[in-house]
């Protein structure tokens, strides 16, 4: 990238931090390792990453990360200034002293000795999970990230930590300037095989792609799992994976009992690379000795079952039958998301998990660049929201703007403080539609089933549609600013989702989205509102049961019964500007998520309790035979049901869930 694009890149990031730590309420350290923890985890970079930021007498740590399937544990430092000059830099013993602080927090949280800030802190959560996760990964590793430049000009020498060896990962403005610069790819994968494999090449090619067959030693493929991890894979398999996978019970049998037999008994793999290195070996026989910008399109399960594996498991005699398609750069974005589809119908993956939504945030994007919003509290002009459907869409834009005039105007017109991401629009969405357990589950994982959603029941995306949207985002980040006021110490951004949560629950879905429209901002009422729920919300979530973990608690399905069943009415002033809805969709929408054997317990409770008379007994009998028979109950009879298991739920019915 040219020293000009860096420049840009550097301003921008400044204009992304103060944008980020308005909308957050946070300070601009908070919101610099909020911000790149977030992009990493939305590019499979990371899993499940949390800002926790601490500092101590040499000890420093802005946040952490556990991979799903346990492969790796990442722990980050930042090191950010509000400076975009080319003086602010970074050198070698800048870095080795990070990363020391970092290793510090690493032994002495394992040692015990790092103090603890009480049971609802934030820190005492990232503890428990670094200190539980230490002895399950295969790899632990520490990544600097700062927008200063580096002048680090050699490698770092490898760290050791009571026997284990530490990857160490900088990330400086030029590393951060480039991977923003390349849209919706992250970093390209470069996979070496020294002893070349060798390959059968389609006897005809086209200009767009090219097609080889070839054998993977399963050791190879263990290793690019185990040093790319999830970014080995397209990213909707690699979301989909990590949401509902687990390792595979049939392929650990034959890895364990006949692993010479695995290339006969699996179908093997599917990847896609942008270049292919071929050499002929001393028999004649061409190889491949290099990939460029691969990607496992198919065989996501068989990689990560591979690589599980070989913690306990020889695999040194498995082979692995890979048929790789070579793909012209400019063709990837198109091509790539094909095959991936293509190659999954026939399994558990199906083309609806594969970017059938696109369509959805093309909609998005299409509207929200027309749509005018009203002048408000934050800007005294007519905006719009700018909907980032692709990273660096947003600064790419920008960019285009040739002069310094241009560009301002364009800020005043998109200001960066109402950009919204795919994360933010799901996270906005899901928190709406009473799910804040899947919101807590992190912004990768919550993208994911928020896509599944829209594919199971398509949104009519219209002008209205993105207006609530915008009254949707409002609502959550202004929650999360009445949220910080109230420094409960930790787990802000579970306490936010399940406010909103519960204030959607308690209202009924009645909130005026189109007042919140008209005047960018919260009405008193709702203000005061969320405020009365947060402090609830907070004792039920730092509360788990058996003194377990918060963050942890937070994704169950327990606490948000817990949250949902709080004692809480909407108070006369917020009562009077509700709007009339219509809840069907709403009790559809709850239906779906109940078990049938829900509604016969709430029968047998019923008649049980005394609580309800014949025909009440029967409606929530109709409701359930209908579930079992794949059917939705007619509307009457469904919000009659709804108005039941509320009743219940208040009189301190619980289904039983075992054996569910």
């Amino acid at each position: 990238m040219r020293e000009a694009d860096q420049d840009f890149y550097a301003y921008a990031v400044l204009e992304d931090v103060r944008a980020y730590a308005e909308i957050n309420d946070v300070d601009p350290q908070d919101a610099f390792a909020g911000m790149v923890l977030e992009q990493l985890a939305s590019e499979g970079l990371t899993e499940d990453a949390e800002v926790v930021r601490f500092k101590d007498h040499g000890v420093e740590v802005s946040g952490y990360g556990v991979a799903t399937d346990d492969a790796v544990l990442d722990l980050f430092v930042t090191n950010y200034s509000p400076r975009a000059d080319d003086g602010w830099k970074v050198n070698r013993s800048d870095i080795e002293a990070a990363f020391r602080r970092l290793e510090n927090f690493l032994a002495r949280s394992l040692s015990g000795s790092l103090a603890r800030k009480g049971p609802s802190s934030e820190l005492t959560g990232m503890i428990e999970r670094v200190v539980d996760a230490y002895g399950r990964v295969d790899k632990i590793r520490f990544v600097y990230i700062t927008n200063a430049r580096s002048v680090l000009r050699e490698p770092l020498s490898a760290l050791t930590f009571q026997g284990r060896d530490i990857v160490l990962d900088v990330w400086d403005l030029r590393r951060l300037a480039n991977w923003n610069a390349s849209g919706s790819s992250a970093e390209p994968i470069v996979a070496e095989f020294p002893a070349g494999l060798p390959c059968l090449g389609t006897p005809t090619t086209t200009e767009d792609y090219s097609v080889f067959l070839t054998i993977v030693p399963g050791l190879d493929l263990a290793e690019l799992y185990s040093r790319h991890g999830a970014r080995l894979l397209e990213r909707n398999v690699r979301a989909f994976l990590q949401v509902r996978g687990s390792v595979n019970a049939g392929i650990q049998r034959t890895l364990r009992e006949h692993p010479e037999r695995f290339l006969a008994y699996n179908n093997g793999i599917a990847a896609t690379a942008s270049r292919v290195d071929l050499e002929t070996d001393e028999s004649g026989q061409r190889v491949i000795r290099r990939l460029h910008n691969l990607q496992i399109v198919n065989g996501g399960q068989t990689t990560a079952s591979i690589q599980y594996a070989k913690r306990t498991t020889d695999i040194s005699r498995v082979q692995v039958q890979m048929k790789l398609t070579v793909v012209s750069p400019d063709q990837l974005e198109e091509i790539v998301p094909k095959i991936s589809a293509y190659s999954n119908t026939q399994n558990r993956v199906t083309a609806s998990d594969l970017r059938a939504n696109a369509g959805y945030h093309v909609d998005v994007e299409r509207i929200m660049r027309t749509l005018w919003a009203p002048p408000g509290p934050a800007h005294d002009s007519d905006t719009h929201w700018f909907y980032e459907r692709a990273r660096g869409q947003y600064a790419t834009a920008l960019a285009a703007e040739m002069t310094r005039s241009k560009q301002k105007i364009f800020k005043t017109i998109n200001p960066a403080d109402q950009k919204i991401t795919k994360s933010d629009l799901a996270k906005f969405e899901m928190s709406w539609r009473m799910r804040p357990q899947q919101v807590s589950l992190g912004a990768e994982k919550n993208f994911t089933l928020f896509s599944e959603f829209i594919e199971e029941q398509p949104p009519l995306v219209d002008k209205e549609y993105c207006q609530h949207l915008v009254a949707k985002g409002i609502l959550f980040r202004q929650a999360d600013k009445l949220v910080f006021q109230q420094k409960f110490g930790g787990y802000k951004a579970n306490i936010v989702t399940y406010t909103i949560a519960k204030l959607v629950h308690a209202t009924g879905g009645r909130v005026n989205l189109d007042r919140i429209w008209r005047e960018q901002r919260l009405s008193p009422a709702i203000a005061e509102a969320v405020s009365e729920l947060a402090p609830l919300v907070q004792k039920v979530i730092v509360s788990p049961p058996g003194a377990g973990n918060v963050g942890e608690w937070a994704k169950k399905d327990g606490c948000w019964d817990a949250v949902r069943d709080i004692d809480w009415t909407p108070p006369p002033q917020l009562e009077a500007e509700l709007t009339m809805v219509d809840r069907y969709p709403n009790d559809v929408d709850a239906l779906q998520q109940s078990a049938v054997g829900d509604w016969e317990d709430l029968a047998a409770w019923g008649a049980e309790s005394g609580y309800f008379d014949a025909g009440q007994r029967n409606i929530v009998r109709d409701v359930a035979h209908a579930l079992s028979d794949g059917n939705t109950p007619a509307g009457r009879q469904l919000r009659a049901a709804s108005l039941l298991m509320e009743i219940a739920r208040k009189s301190g019915f619980r289904p039983t869930r075992e054996d569910r």
